[in-house]
């Protein structure tokens, strides 16, 4: 696997982790209980996943 490969897998777990955070943020202030701890998650993944796209092009 080249390193660009490496980057797309990476992109890949990354997105989906922040797709799972963004339904336990939204779960919670759905259920009337938002959290600073999923939203700082959502947020760090987000921020990861923009480096790596970013990194990728």
């Amino acid at each position: 696997m080249t390193a660009q490969d490496h980057l797309q897998l990476l992109a890949g777990i990354l997105g989906f982790f922040a797709l799972v955070a963004l339904g336990f943020a939204v779960a919670g202030i759905i259920g009337g209980d938002p959290g600073v701890p999923p939203s700082l998650a959502l947020l760090g993944l987000l921020v990861a996943l923009w480096f790596t796209v970013k990194k990728i092009r």
